[in-house]
């Protein structure tokens, strides 16, 4: 846990000391809905995360966002590592796409497990500091055999 968590702070961080422009730091939070397929059967359950990340410019038009954010849903906690390639359609208005690395803390299957998702989604700059988003992340893989992990989540933020 402190190890997943110490990788977590050194990947933000190191994001945020690369050569380019950047939006800086940011916190969002929102509603998460998780939906669990257990071979067919599936429960989707709702909760709240919170979080942090790190935006930068890599060219006029795209940006990446890594965060770490905070998930609880009912007797699932976990922590996401979403790392997010943003395209600008307009000043407002952008798209995302990328990796989302995800660790259950706790779980009614009590074993903790590592996952991997490919999120995609919209974002919405409100004003120049505050922001909206919305983002699904379809599970790659998981340590969890059987069963499936989906997630859905929108929120708003501000920029520092």
């Amino acid at each position: 846990m402190k190890k997943l968590f110490l990788l977590s702070t050194f990947v933000i961080f190191a994001f945020g000391n690369v050569n380019a422009q950047g939006a800086g730091f940011g916190v969002k939070a929102g509603y998460n809905a998780v939906s669990f397929d257990f071979g067919g059967a599936s429960v989707s359950e709702g909760g709240f995360f919170v979080g942090l990340g790190y935006e930068f410019d890599l060219s006029e038009s795209i940006d990446l966002e890594p965060s770490l954010l905070y998930s609880s849903v009912k007797d699932l906690s976990s922590l996401y590592i979403p790392v997010m390639f943003k395209y600008n359609l307009s000043e407002e208005f952008n798209i995302q796409a990328g990796p989302q690395v995800n660790y259950i803390l706790e779980d009614e299957f009590d074993e903790a497990a590592f996952g991997l998702d490919i999120a995609v989604g919209a974002g919405y700059d409100i004003t120049e500091d505050f922001f909206a988003e919305a983002r699904y992340g379809f599970q790659v893989s998981r340590d969890l055999e059987g069963v499936d992990v989906n997630t859905f989540t929108i929120g708003v933020g501000y920029r520092f």
